[in-house]
């Protein structure tokens, strides 16, 4: 008869071995799960503009990383600046593995802020939700077109400036309330523009001055002759440090001294180091969740996504689905005093 310590050690082993088989089963199955399978990318914003520009992007190149090579399909959901594609993909999309986003970087924090209605409008935690990276950090920039009476950034503390947004909780928007109320300036925004195209026809024309909030990347995709033949000034940058493309570009904290308003003016800017993020739902298992994000690196990281992406003037700067999600818990942490002054500015009428 066997001896109870060789009985342990014999049921050990047995369990290191089943153990052992069954988590290679799972590997194998998640390695195959999406097989024949096909990925719904709902882009929450219109066709042409930026996040849609890299979301389709992303598309082209992305299923060649994922083990199986499932079908990629993008169909756009641009309303409410995002709100809607987020609530979609959070309450009604299957959280499989099979359904993302590709969101504006706002929608996040949504829940906090409010930006495009009532705090209950965003039916999500942006906490709880599964980050799957971002293809580049985003740096809004004022801008203003050469018919535009607006040299400087300091022109606009005491010349009227009219520019153009797509919606209310767009970057545009946004920080034209924000500069207006923390530092003075004096923007005036039109907005029901459609996107990025009608915004540039506008400026062109002369019906619109310029933009506020307008990303660097997207920017110099579309219109890097412009910016070099001067014909589009960019004043000033809304981020705590430099575009690597813009040195000579002031930074908006040089324009404010006061450490309340300062912190203030920080909140509103941290979730923008998150770009152009995607996203699926809370409630994807952990092992889907993980293809996803390693196949999402492996395809921002790989040299065809990065020479088309260089063909195309897009700037590719990668952040990991665990730094996205580690800035938006960040985020989440701000003293409430900062949350309620930001959010009265953003959502103000």
């Amino acid at each position: 008869m066997m001896n109870t310590p060789t009985r342990r050690t014999a049921m050990t082993l047995l369990g290191s071995t089943l153990l052992a088989g069954a988590t290679t089963k799972s590997v194998a199955q998640s390695t195959d799960y999406y097989a024949g399978k096909q990925i719904n990318m709902i882009v929450g914003s219109s066709v042409g503009g930026g996040y849609d520009t890299y979301a389709r992007l992303l598309a082209r190149h992305w299923p060649k990383y994922i083990p199986g090579n499932p079908l990629m399909v993008v169909q756009n959901l641009p309303a409410a600046g995002s709100l809607v594609a987020m609530n979609t993909l959070a309450n009604t999309a299957p959280k499989d593995g099979t359904t993302i986003a590709a969101v504006q970087n706002h929608i996040g924090v949504e829940p906090l802020m409010g930006v495009t209605g009532p705090v209950e409008n965003a039916r999500y935690d942006g906490r709880t939700m599964n980050w799957i990276g971002s293809t580049s950090k985003e740096i809004p920039v004022v801008v203003a077109w050469s018919n535009s009476p607006v040299k400087t950034f300091r022109d606009t503390f005491t010349t009227e400036m009219l520019v153009g947004a797509s919606g209310r909780a767009t970057a545009d928007s946004v920080y034209s309330r924000i500069m207006n109320e923390i530092l003075g300036t004096k923007f005036r925004v039109i907005e029901g523009y459609k996107g990025n195209p009608e915004l540039i026809l506008a400026a062109e024309s002369g019906e619109i001055m310029g933009r506020t909030g307008w990303f660097v990347s997207g920017m110099l995709a579309t219109q890097g002759k412009q910016i070099a033949d001067g014909k589009i000034r960019v004043l000033v940058q809304l981020s705590p440090e430099k575009h690597p493309a813009l040195p000579d570009v002031p930074l908006i904290t040089e324009f404010i001294t006061d450490p309340e308003k300062r912190a203030q003016l920080e909140f509103s800017l941290s979730w923008l180091q998150m770009g152009r993020p995607f996203v699926a739902p809370a409630g994807v298992p952990e092992d889907r969740v993980r293809i996803l994000r390693d196949s999402f690196m492996k395809t921002v990281q790989s040299p065809d996504f990065i020479a088309e992406a260089a063909s195309m003037t897009l700037d590719v700067s990668p952040m990991s689905g665990e730094e996205v999600q580690a800035l938006v818990r960040k985020t989440y942490e701000t003293p409430p005093a900062v949350i309620q002054r930001v959010r009265a500015i953003m959502t103000a009428k």
